[in-house]
């Protein structure tokens, strides 16, 4: 009983140091364990990409910088690993310069490291150009860039990030309105999603999936429920879910260091509340209010 009432003394520097060493711990360690739960929101992004029709391309659209890379870079390699064990091809698009050189950066090194794979099974290597492209950044109305692809994908793009003609990248060659996008991917820190859906995935029966940072995924559930959106992947907890979806269950990632960590925070936050409630009770129960001390 004495403990817990110490403990309400203990000095709030030792709580920051022992979050620091919580969080740390995995992100060194990098466990490769995944989650077996998948949530139904992730279960739909993989169901919409698996039902991509294989001469429709997944539009990726990235409206994320350096400063959430952490969740939302997670979310495009899973996605990108897919639709290469697939063979669906993609196309990403940024709305900024810093997204589109991270984008494209991640797309390569997702490319090179299935390509090991394929080179040990003896299957064709990927190509950029041939199985996805990157379109570079565009700037201007949002709106009228949204819209514009479904009427003409070729005019509002026009070419790829390193200046190559669209009709000359077998990838895109062929894309030339929204009958041509098989799915839309909204990978964002920003509040894009009423964009397509109003421009472009509801008017062209379009399905759009929706992988915001965590903190932006609430508002979200309503647009899941009444089907505006078909899937979701919500922060790196729906990337860590999707790579156990995509056959990385037991390899270590970037994605599951984060998710550990964030679970483990998450449990030591918890035992903190308990701790301090009980440490409360025992104190008001036998009178002893020296606890709950400040920081000198």
């Amino acid at each position: 009983m004495r403990f817990l009432i110490r403990l309400q003394n203990i000095d709030r520097r030792i709580l920051y140091v022992l979050v620091a060493i919580v969080l740390s711990v995995p992100l060194i360690i990098r466990p490769a364990k995944h989650p077996e739960t998948v949530f139904p929101e992730v279960r739909k992004t993989y169901d919409t990409i698996d039902a991509v029709k294989p001469d429709n391309i997944v539009l990726l659209s990235v409206s994320w910088g350096a400063g959430t890379q952490a969740e939302n870079d997670p979310q495009m390699q899973a996605l990108m690993r897919h639709m290469f064990a697939n063979n669906t091809k993609f196309v990403v698009m940024s709305w900024s310069l810093v997204g589109s050189e991270l984008s494209y950066q991640s797309g390569m090194h997702v490319q090179a490291d299935v390509n090991k794979q394929r080179s040990r099974e003896g299957k064709p290597l990927l190509e950029y150009g041939k199985d996805w492209a990157h379109v570079g950044y565009k700037t201007g109305s949002i709106s009228a860039i949204v819209s514009g692809l479904g009427e003409n994908f070729q005019q509002v793009m026009k070419q790829d990030r390193n200046g190559t003609p669209l009709t000359e990248l077998a990838a895109t060659r062929n894309i030339k309105n929204y009958r041509d996008i098989g799915a839309v991917v909204d990978l964002t820190s920003v509040g894009l999603m009423g964009y397509w859906i109003a421009y472009l995935t509801t008017p062209k029966h379009i399905p759009l999936i929706y992988c915001p940072t965590a903190v932006m995924s609430a508002t979200a559930y309503p647009y899941l429920d009444s089907g505006q959106l078909s899937g979701m992947l919500n922060g790196v907890m729906g990337a860590v879910q999707y790579e156990t979806l995509v056959g990385q269950a037991d390899v270590a990632t970037d994605a599951s260091a984060s998710s550990w960590a964030l679970s483990a925070a998450h449990i030591y936050i918890i035992l903190l509340i308990v701790l301090g409630n009980l440490g409360y009770l025992v104190a008001r129960k036998t009178g002893d209010r020296s606890g709950g001390s400040k920081l000198g």
